[in-house]
């Protein structure tokens, strides 16, 4: 299932990164097509359902050089993962950890000494991306305590 506004790309990649479990390999398409909400593809190095099998919960990646420029108020899930988040107030707050998607909103996951909290992906909230680095939110009344 991609997590990608970028319906056209599957249809650009000679090759994809598959990632499994932390251990990355370069596999090459030899078909790939749109099918409903999914993307169907076939590659070169899987010829068998025991490998095919063993794939089974793996991420697929793309390299960044294949994907589009981003506008202005757009970002990268992967440049999120791992980042710093700091408040308007520059106080450290944790780590994001996780990204889902709500609705038609995405909402990241932080984590500190002191456990967990969530925060919405709004324009309300996040107020600068460092890809990989930081992120700088709008720490609203409540939003740190609210979902703990």
């Amino acid at each position: 299932m991609p997590i990608t506004e970028d319906g056209d790309l599957i249809h650009r990649l000679d090759r994809l990164i598959i990632d499994d479990g932390g251990q990355q390999r370069l596999f090459n398409v030899l078909r790939a097509r749109s099918a409903k909400n999914c993307w169907l593809i076939q590659f070169d190095e899987v010829r068998d359902m025991d490998t095919a099998k063993g794939l089974k919960g793996a991420g697929v990646c793309v390299d960044d050089s294949e994907l589009r420029p981003l506008d202005e108020d757009e970002f990268f899930i992967h440049d999120l993962i791992s980042a710093k988040v700091y408040s308007t107030d520059d106080e450290y707050l944790g780590v994001i950890t996780g990204f889902f998607e709500a609705g038609n909103q995405g909402v990241c996951e932080v984590t500190d000494e002191s456990g967990m909290f969530l925060f919405p992906a709004s324009q309300e909230v996040l107020r600068e991306i460092v890809p990989g680095e930081k992120v700088i939110i709008n720490l609203l009344p409540g939003l740190r305590d609210l979902n703990r």
